[in-house]
C-alpha cells in the first residue's frame, strides 16, 4: 500500500488558519505561489500515467507498475492540498482548467528513450523537488502549509526512487543505447548553465513562515541537490564520473 496520509489534520489546520491580520500583498502572493505548484502537481498526475504506458511499453516489472500508479494517486493528493492552501489565501476557491493533451503525447517508446526521460523527470526532477519539499517543511511555522509539505516532502522522495529504481532495472537489461542514453542525461543536466540567483524579496522571510522558499533559495538548493545529492547517485549507478 501506499503513504498517502488522512486530509483530516491538514483540513483542520486550514480552517484555523488566521489570515484577516495578513497583508493584503503576502495573501496574494502566497496565493499565487501555492496556486502554481497546485498546476504542477495536477499535471504530475499526467506524467505518472504517461510513465505508467512507458512502464508497459518496456515490459517492467509488475512492482514498479504498482508503484507509478500510486505516485499518480499521490499527485491527485498534492493538487488538492496545494489547491486548497491556494484557496484559502486568495479567500476564494481555486481549481485546475483543462489540461491540453495536444500532440505526440506517448512519444517514443524504446527503452532508452524512456530511460533518459525517467532521470530527467525522475532521478533529478523528483529528487530536488523532494530536497525543496523538505527545507519548505522544516521552514514554515504555520500549521497548514507545514502539515502539507511534510506529506508531499515523503511522497515526492518515495517518487525519487521509484525512478532511480526503473532506471537501475532498465541499465541491467543491458540493451544497446540505454547506457549511453542515461549518461548523457545526467551530463547535460549538470554541465547546463546556472541560471542567475534571484534577488532577494522583502516578502521572503513571511513567506517561509507559510512553507514558501524564496526564489532565491529555491534556485540555490537546486543547484546544491543537484551536485551533492544526484551527481554522487548517478555515479553510483553508472560506476563511473559524471
Amino acid at each position: 500500500m501506499g503513504h498517502m496520509r488522512p486530509l483530516s489534520e491538514t483540513w483542520e489546520a486550514l480552517r484555523a488558519l488566521e489570515l484577516a491580520s495578513l497583508p493584503p500583498a503576502l495573501r496574494a502572493r502566497l496565493s499565487e505561489l501555492w496556486a502554481r505548484d497546485a498546476l504542477l502537481e495536477h499535471a504530475s498526475v499526467a506524467s505518472f500515467s504517461k510513465f505508467s504506458l512507458h512502464l508497459m511499453a518496456v515490459a517492467a516489472p509488475p512492482a514498479l507498475l504498482h508503484d507509478a500508479h500510486q505516485a499518480a494517486l499521490d499527485e491527485i493528493q498534492h493538487a488538492r492540498l496545494c489547491f486548497a492552501l491556494a484557496s484559502a489565501y486568495a479567500g476564494d476557491p481555486l481549481g485546475p482548467g483543462p489540461l491540453p493533451l495536444e500532440g505526440d503525447l506517448l512519444g517514443a517508446l524504446d527503452l532508452p528513450t524512456i530511460t533518459a526521460a525517467a532521470v530527467r523527470e525522475g532521478c533529478i526532477g523528483e529528487t530536488l523537488a523532494s530536497l525543496e519539499a523538505s527545507e519548505a517543511h522544516e521552514l514554515a511555522r504555520t500549521a497548514a502549509p507545514r502539515e502539507a509539505l511534510g506529506t508531499i516532502a515523503e511522497d515526492e522522495a518515495r517518487h525519487a526512487e521509484l525512478a532511480w529504481k526503473f532506471v537501475r532495472w532498465a541499465l541491467d537489461r543491458n540493451e544497446a543505447g540505454t547506457f549511453e542514453a542515461v549518461q548523457r542525461a545526467f551530463t547535460e543536466a549538470l554541465q547546463a548553465p546556472a541560471s542567475p540567483l534571484a534577488p532577494e524579496d522583502p516578502l521572503d522571510e513571511a513567506l517561509a513562515h507559510h512553507g514558501r522558499l524564496s526564489e532565491r533559495r529555491r534556485g540555490q538548493l537546486w543547484r546544491e541537490g543537484l551536485f551533492e545529492v544526484v551527481r554522487p547517485a548517478a555515479q553510483a549507478l553508472l560506476g563511473r564520473p559524471v
